[in-house]
């Protein structure tokens, strides 16, 4: 095809059933191969972000609304697997079982499995 000289020339090289695609189709497998979006993002936030042991640091004062002395506050400054359970919940997706499936990011502590926990709305205030 007209665009083989060019693939070749960026090393890239498309499936069989690529090659037969036209148009903005074949524009996105291109695209695809030339600058993968997953890997490219990810490489982007090692780079870029602070690791969860640095940025928690100087972060815990905007994550946790608690004294900043407190057993939570230092397990989430600490990033401690060991400490209290601490979840910023996201997004709740309800199951057909009545019950939710909660997407977050750990500050502190562990989730496991089959682990019961207490989730706390955007206005709880500790005490």
């Amino acid at each position: 095809s007209k665009y083989e000289k060019m693939l070749a020339a960026l090393k890239i090289t498309l499936a069989t059933h690529e090659k037969e695609l036209v148009d903005r189709p074949l524009l996105m497998a291109v695209m695809r191969r030339f600058l993968p979006l997953a890997d490219t993002l990810l490489n982007m936030i090692v780079v870029h972000l602070p690791s969860p042991v640095t940025a928690q640091k100087y972060r815990v004062r905007n994550l946790y609304e608690g004294p900043s002395d407190d057993e939570c506050a230092t397990a989430i400054r600490n990033c401690d697997p060991e400490g209290p359970l601490m979840v910023s919940v996201v997004k709740m997706v309800p199951s057909q079982l009545g019950r939710f499936y909660g997407l977050g990011r750990v500050f502190s502590g562990t989730a496991k499995t089959g682990q019961k926990v207490r989730i706390l709305g955007p206005h709880y205030v500790p005490g």
